[in-house]
């Protein structure tokens, strides 16, 4: 366990251009989580590395993509007692224009895909399901976290 207290502490970027999701095709190899699985783009902070740091140097060595703007979601802790592990993992969102999604090259994994939320939800059984759950909150209208969809915070009850 990390000086943290999680066995991993990740980042995964939402990175949408429109209606459409990036997702990355996960290699075939057992020593990763969900093998041969669709998910989003991202993995571990290194040791003294902050959320957004790890977010940037992630997209740099994955799609070759220097991270300009982004925007945090939301961040989930996992208590995985099926791996006996302790897991937290920060979502960000990362809007791309389509000539900053044509210039992206795949460093890791198998492929990549921009898929619409009903492709998404149609391969759902071969999709992370912590990834899953964050693209159909944003696909909800939840653009940033607790404001479901609204531009503006809630008022006073």
């Amino acid at each position: 366990m990390s000086d943290r207290g999680f066995d991993l502490d990740s980042v995964a970027a939402l990175i949408s251009m429109g209606s459409q999701y990036l997702l990355q095709h996960r290699e075939d190899r057992q020593d990763i989580s969900y093998p041969n699985c669709w998910g989003l783009f991202g993995g571990a902070c290194e040791d003294g590395e902050g959320a957004a740091e790890a977010l940037r140097r992630e997209l740099l060595e994955e799609l070759n993509l220097e991270v300009l703007r982004y925007q945090p979601l939301l961040t989930c802790t996992y208590d995985l007692w099926f791996e006996d592990r302790r897991t937290r993992k920060a979502f960000f969102s990362v809007e791309l224009s389509e000539v900053q999604a044509g210039k992206l090259v795949l460093g890791e994994g198998q492929g990549m895909a921009w898929l619409g939320f009903e492709e998404v939800m149609a391969r759902a059984d071969q999709v992370v399901p912590y990834d899953l759950s964050v693209i159909a909150l944003h696909n909800r209208g939840v653009k940033r976290a607790g404001f479901l969809g609204r531009t503006t915070p809630p008022g006073p009850a």
